[in-house]
């Protein structure tokens, strides 16, 4: 390509474009498989039902990229964007499945899949409702919720190996490198940090005796997903409620993902191409339960790649959607990725969540000056959220349980009181007085 920008509407040849496209997957990979991994791991799920999560969620995901960089209709920003799930799903999944199984996640997800899609096209409403001070409150919420069970996995989880040595050597080996590779000057082998890390991880655990793949013989080798495996979707008032906090920060995170993808392709971005977008956020977490994925929102990862190769070509990133696609479509794959141990994936877990804080925090910079009212609200989310959320079941056994559910979702608890302190305590203007 001879380093020369590639624009938007520019086809690479074919083995340029499926060269391109991989390099898109191996940059986003990690956190594509994340949440299945993670929300499979803490719900008990088997190996074999977790490479049903993964395999479904590179499906969809795959199908998502296509629609948003090809646009079908009126979905779809027709910008090089690919789309996954993102972590700010995580707790909320965790936290209904756990009581109501993961049917109860699903329809969850569906419900306010329609609500993204109805919400695309109100995209300034929605914008003023949330600023960035209380998306970020909850995005560090949802962080610090995840923390305690990223240790727990790191630890050596529910398993034999929980507490011992061997544990803590694999997951802060894991940790190690992913710090190192992270903060490496070579663009690359940065935005390939988390992989290299579960890599070294993986041989590491092998040494140990950890690495269980049994179930990897018995995945078919190609093989479409089960439509509806874990059964129809069920319905919850208060797990839909729950879920909607996370809905509402994804669509907000994928505005700034649009934003951030206009800025590294040089395209200026309309109202349209934020519409078009979150139209996909919605269509896409409508359709990912029936294949047993999760809901889909704008990823970033890929930004870096578009920068760093300088090829902002759509064309390019739906190749990646087609290896996305392909990837699903082989369960010995999707395997070898649920059959992560323990310690490797809280070593890589940890960093993940904490970042997730950290992303959290960034959000809140953009929203001017931390002033009283700010500070107020930030601290009383906080502290709500976190209370609710570590608060023992007990506190709630006398609550209905439809509403206990809601009660000990720290992020639902955090993020309402976020919302409504926002458009109750007064702004000042300039001047110090109250508006």
């Amino acid at each position: 390509m001879n380093n020369r920008f590639v624009g938007i509407e520019e086809k690479p040849p074919f083995p340029s474009l499926l060269v391109l496209g991989v390099q898109h997957v191996l940059a986003l990979f990690s956190g594509l498989a994340a949440v299945p991994l993670i929300v499979g791991a803490a719900l008990g799920l088997s190996s074999a039902e977790i490479t049903i999560l993964v395999q479904g969620s590179l499906l969809m995901s795959g199908l998502g990229t296509l629609i948003q960089c090809l646009g079908l209709g009126h979905l779809g920003a027709k910008l090089p964007i690919c789309m996954g799930s993102a972590f700010v799903f995580i707790a909320p999944s965790i936290s209904i499945g756990t009581e109501m199984g993961i049917q109860a996640v699903f329809g969850a997800s569906m419900v306010c899949g329609v609500i993204a899609y109805v919400l695309s096209f109100f995209i300034g409403r929605l914008q003023q409702l949330i600023p960035p001070l209380v998306t970020g409150t909850i995005v560090a919420l949802i962080g610090i919720g995840l923390l305690p069970l990223g240790f727990t996995w790191l630890a050596g989880g529910d398993g034999a190996f929980y507490g011992k040595p061997s544990s803590f050597i694999v997951g802060g080996l894991v940790l190690v490198v992913l710090l190192v590779t992270s903060q490496s000057r070579k663009g690359l082998l940065s935005s390939f940090s988390v992989i290299i890390a579960i890599a070294v991880g993986y041989a590491a655990s092998a040494l140990f005796g950890m690495l269980e793949l049994s179930h990897v013989q018995e995945a078919a080798w190609v093989s479409f997903p089960d439509l509806l495996h874990f059964g129809w979707p069920t319905f919850s008032y208060s797990a839909v409620v729950i879920m909607m906090i996370a809905q509402l920060t994804a669509v907000l995170e994928s505005i700034g993902n649009t934003y951030g993808t206009g800025a590294a392709v040089k395209k200026e971005i309309t109202r349209k191409h934020l519409s078009g977008a979150i139209s996909v956020d919605g269509i896409g977490s409508i359709l990912a339960p029936l294949f047993n994925g999760f809901p889909l929102t704008c990823f970033a990862q890929n930004i870096g790649v578009i920068s760093i190769t300088r090829v902002a070509s759509r064309y390019a990133v739906a190749a990646a959607g087609g290896v996305l696609i392909a990837l699903g479509l082989i369960p010995k794959f999707s395997a070898v990725v649920a059959g992560m141990p323990a310690p490797v994936l809280g070593g890589a877990a940890l960093i993940m969540f904490g970042s997730i804080v950290g992303s959290g925090v960034s959000q809140m910079k953009d929203a001017g000056p931390f002033d009283r009212r700010s500070a107020m609200i930030f601290s009383t989310s906080l502290a709500l959220g976190v209370g609710f959320g570590l608060a023992p079941e007990s506190a709630f056994q006398h609550f209905p349980s439809s509403l206990a559910v809601l009660l000990e979702s720290g992020v639902a608890i955090g993020g309402f009181t976020a919302i409504a302190l926002n458009g109750i305590l007064p702004r000042r203007s300039p001047s110090g007085m109250d508006e």
